[in-house]
């Protein structure tokens, strides 16, 4: 089902003993998996987590009767999935008995690999995507400050979000170190406290790339961290060349372009003069080569397994670079 049809389910009194919560989007996974078990009554809950995880265990807990419980809760979290069998055992228990419970938290986005995971549980599961817009990352964000008690506007919820390569679970980790210290906080404070998950962010290494300026040390800075990904890297490339076609489109069909309406918020006057330059520098025409030369790297980095990705994706950056170089404005 969709996000927004399972947070209706949390809400209504019909929610299933047996649920999958899935996807590559790890905060959204968590926190709205920790939203359903809070549904339910926890005086009997086994949660399995990752190497933890135990079919014997876990079938144990299901079909033996609690002495000090009216249900049995079972919550097994994992970044791969668990046998289709032997979910199939742990649903029939539930099946059978309505007093069990049984949550699946997987940490993993590929479809394929899910498949046949996913026909065990029926319709009850809910898949999570990275947020499409600032606006759903301003709501997502906005909604964990709130949560933490913290006063901090969407600008600047943005900015730490950007700051950390659009990672919402990184950003979420910065709002709670900004929870401990205190309650508000503006967007200069937040720069002070605030620092980029690999000594330099997406922004300047995209503004970097659509200047066509040299890039190579920014580049092995930006990918000297362990939780670095080819395919994220990729994904923050698309968005923020999406974001200039939306403002490019806007101001060639209306003459202007109105921040709020394109984006759903409104950056400083200083971005969006920055953006409106980067926008139209670009041509119609480069903008449907860049989309699909991106495109075909990923296609590249997902199934060419013998090239070396790191190099490989350098390469590809600085192709792009060649293509925005073809005249061009900048």
């Amino acid at each position: 089902m969709y996000k927004k049809d399972f947070i209706s389910l949390l809400n209504s009194p019909d929610i299933p003993n047996f649920f999958l919560l899935y996807g590559a989007e790890s905060y959204q996974v968590e926190f709205y998996t920790n939203e359903l078990l809070s549904k339910y009554n926890k005086e009997n809950l086994l949660s399995l987590y990752y190497d933890d995880y135990s079919f014997n265990l876990a079938i144990s807990h299901l079909s033996e009767p609690s002495l000090f419980a009216s249900s049995n809760l079972l919550h097994i979290k994992n970044d791969k999935k668990i046998p289709a069998k032997d979910a199939k055992e742990l649903i029939a228990q539930c099946q059978n008995n309505p007093n069990n419970i049984f949550i699946l938290e997987l940490h993993e986005g590929d479809e394929k690999v899910l498949t046949d995971i996913k026909k065990q549980f029926g319709s009850n599961f809910v898949r999570f995507f990275p947020p499409s817009s600032a606006s759903e990352v301003n709501q997502i964000l906005s909604n964990h400050a709130k949560i933490l008690g913290l006063n901090i506007d969407s600008q600047s919820l943005l900015y730490i979000y950007n700051l950390q390569n659009e990672n919402l679970y990184l950003s979420a980790s910065e709002l709670n170190k900004l929870a401990s210290i205190g309650v508000r906080f503006s967007l200069d404070e937040i720069k002070e406290r605030v620092y980029a998950l690999n000594g330099i962010g997406f922004d300047v290494l995209f503004d970097k790339i659509i200047n066509k300026k040299n890039i190579n040390s920014d580049y092995f800075e930006f990918i000297n961290d362990s939780s670095f990904n080819e395919i994220a890297l990729l994904n923050m490339l698309f968005r923020a060349f999406h974001r200039l076609y939306l403002i490019h489109s806007s101001i060639k069909t209306s003459g202007k372009f109105d921040p709020k309406t394109v984006l759903g918020y409104t950056p400083p006057p200083q971005i969006i003069n920055k953006l409106q330059s980067q926008a139209i520098a670009i041509k119609t025409e480069q903008y449907a080569q860049i989309f699909k030369f991106l495109n075909e790297i990923e296609f590249d980095l997902k199934c060419k397994n013998s090239i070396d990705k790191e190099c490989y994706l350098l390469s590809a950056l600085l192709n792009l670079q060649d293509i925005l170089s073809k005249n061009s404005k900048f």
